[in-house]
């Protein structure tokens, strides 16, 4: 009878077509899109190459979060847009070392995760309208870093925060 079962189970789902596009993952809508929504020359204007661009992670989506990654020699800049608040962010006791910054002409925050003391990763938030923007500089497994994550993470912010929503 098993037998049967998963026989007849084989046989309905193979040969089964699914028509039309995929449906996104829960929480995309209206959220700021750093690989479309900032342009290529913006990119190579702060030194970043547009073909290094990974989108999501390992292309899968994640609710509620858009998320854009760029390769460099010894780390990878990432753009997070997401629906959370700055005020989330920092009631979350994930991420430690939270501190107010100027970015461009307004305010944001510099922090890192409490389990990363070396910072091998710093992120910067900006508030906008859909709920943050994050920006991040992570360091290669195997590589050494040249500058610290936090300033370069900074400097991200600073070039980019023009073409960033708010």
């Amino acid at each position: 009878m098993l037998a049967a079962v998963t026989i007849g189970l084989l046989t309905v789902s193979c040969g089964s077509t699914v028509v039309g596009e995929p449906e996104r993952a829960s929480g995309q809508e209206g959220l700021f899109n750093p690989c479309t929504d900032i342009p290529d020359s913006v990119i190579e204007g702060v030194g970043l190459d547009p073909a290094t661009e990974s989108v999501d992670i390992f292309g899968v989506e994640q609710p509620g979060w858009k998320i854009c990654k760029w390769s460099s020699d010894w780390y990878f800049f990432t753009i997070f847009s997401n629906e959370y608040t700055v005020e989330q962010l920092q009631a979350n006791a994930r991420y430690v070392d939270v501190e107010s910054i100027p970015i461009g002409n307004r305010m944001g925050v510099q922090f890192h995760e409490a389990d990363d003391p070396t910072l091998a990763r710093c992120f910067v938030a900006l508030a906008v309208d859909q709920g943050a923007v994050w920006l991040s500089v992570s360091t290669k497994a195997t590589y050494v870093q040249t500058e610290p994550t936090c300033s370069l993470t900074r400097r991200y912010a600073d070039a980019l925060e023009r073409n960033l929503p708010r």
